[in-house]
């Protein structure tokens, strides 16, 4: 299985969340390319069956151009360019790739989450196989990541690694 990761981070914790999830992957052997949301593709690869979309979580959604100004402002070494919203707006969709979404907060889990948002919106742009995966804590006194997450992450990616996305599809072009 080629496997797409396609991730937002401005503090680095949902990069390293997408790190550890490709190592999980990687580990089970599949093939993981893992892009930054600036430099994703807009047109995902044939060969890849998987794609994985990964975003903090800001004020309980996906970010903003306001919110990503926001974290630069309360310490985040970098903001995106574009965030997930933004790419998921822009990319081509494969009706039947399987894809799960992922996000990191600070918020507990019955509340809103960008993974959520994210799921939803590739739904809307096209790709019926987008799913809610998983949300990983970060410690709001830090802001690093709670203990135990990464290692929470890894095994989610060697799980993933067992899912079966069915026949290789492409979705034939519009008429």
């Amino acid at each position: 299985m080629g496997v797409l990761i396609v991730c937002e981070s401005s503090f680095g914790n949902t990069r390293h969340v997408a790190e550890a999830i490709g190592a999980g992957l990687a580990r089970r052997g599949h093939q993981v390319e893992l892009y930054p949301v600036e430099r994703a593709p807009r047109e995902i690869p044939d060969d890849v069956t998987l794609l994985l979309v990964g975003s903090p979580t800001h004020n309980m959604a996906m970010t903003t151009a306001e919110t990503r100004a926001k974290a630069v402002a309360e310490g985040a070494p970098t903001a995106p360019t574009i965030g997930i919203h933004e790419w998921i707006d822009l990319v081509t969709p494969r009706r039947a790739l399987l894809v799960r979404t992922f996000d990191t907060r600070t918020t507990g889990a019955f509340l809103p989450s960008a993974a959520r948002d994210a799921a939803r919106a590739l739904k809307s742009n096209g790709f019926h196989g987008a799913k809610t995966g998983q949300s990983f804590q970060v410690d709001p006194r830090t802001t690093g990541l709670a203990d135990g997450e990464l290692q929470r992450a890894h095994e989610w990616g060697m799980a993933l690694a067992d899912l079966d996305p069915g026949p290789a599809r492409t979705t034939p072009p519009a008429t």
